[in-house]
């Protein structure tokens, strides 16, 4: 039985034992040629991707840094022309994403903000003041911050009324770009002129800038004041400028009150729709010229 048990149990040797004329048995995935197949092939691939995932998240880099170096080297003669022609090919992908932004506001220089000041004229006579932006006005905090950028967006437009003729025999090129932008800036004032009459009935509207400043580290520590002391607000005024000087208004003036900062105010510095009277505040700087019936140049 147990030489039985022995031969059932014996393997072919056909089965066990290789030729060793034949070489070595090929193992899975290897050329006995060429060697290993698999391996370059796979290598490849990944470099491959790596270096589409590595162009991939240089260029979103270059499209988050781009936008605020052209916010910095943004000067009166235009945008700087090398970042210029570094932020062009990012552009549309910016815009997309919604990233082509300064983000100068933020620390640790947030500079001036500013605001719109807009006056509406009651059948009475007296003047309804209202201020955008204005946390406790505008909310949810969202619809807040569109009337906030809405102002920004309104003093980066701005550009004085001009060009002195002289620069047309001098520079007609300047002359003729310092045209667009003034009808550019005009065109988005008066919009919102319309805009602020369409929403109260009709009535009068008049719009002015206002620039909230900060103070200084050196004249905060030498006299510590509340962020919206009235000291800190400015009206800028729409004048044309020749040499270096301001002249006057060459229309008629809207008398807006300056913003009333203070007691009565609280402490919210852009307190929203109140009745005012018909004449600055004391030690108020005049208002921005009438932007009822404003129009463009060409």
């Amino acid at each position: 039985m147990s030489k039985r048990r022995s031969q059932g149990s014996r393997i072919p040797s056909s089965h066990t034992q290789h030729d060793a004329s034949s070489g070595p048995e090929p193992v899975a995935g290897h050329d006995d040629a060429e060697g290993p197949t698999d391996q370059p092939a796979d290598a490849a691939v990944q470099r491959r991707w790596k270096l589409i995932v590595s162009g991939l998240v240089l260029f979103h880099l270059l499209a988050v840094g781009l936008p605020p170096l052209a916010f910095q080297t943004f000067s009166l003669d235009g945008p700087s022309p090398l970042v210029g022609t570094l932020i062009r090919p990012f552009a549309g992908y910016g815009q997309f994403l919604h990233m082509d932004r300064g983000y100068a506001f933020f620390a640790p220089d947030p500079g001036p903000s500013h605001l719109i000041q807009a006056a509406s004229t009651n059948d009475d006579g007296t003047l309804t003041e209202r201020m955008y932006p204005d946390r406790h006005d505008q909310w949810p905090r969202l619809l807040y911050h569109r009337h906030f950028m809405l102002a920004e967006f309104l003093n980066e437009s701005y550009w004085p009324p001009g060009p002195p003729d002289e620069m047309f025999q001098s520079d007609r090129p300047a002359a003729e770009l310092w045209q667009q932008r003034r009808g550019r800036y005009e065109w988005i004032r008066q919009s919102m002129v319309d805009h602020l009459r369409s929403v109260n009935d009709g009535r009068e509207v008049a719009i002015r800038r206002l620039e909230h400043g900060l103070p200084g580290l050196q004249e905060f520590s030498e006299e510590p004041i509340a962020l919206d002391d009235p000291r800190l607000y400015n009206v800028l005024l729409d004048q044309p400028i020749f040499s270096d000087e301001i002249a006057p208004a060459p229309v008629t003036t809207e008398v807006i009150p300056a913003p009333e900062v203070g007691a009565d105010a609280g402490a919210n510095p852009d307190a929203g729709e109140r009745p005012a009277s018909g004449s600055p505040a004391p030690n108020a700087p005049p208002a921005e010229p009438s932007t009822l019936n404003a129009e463009p140049q060409s």
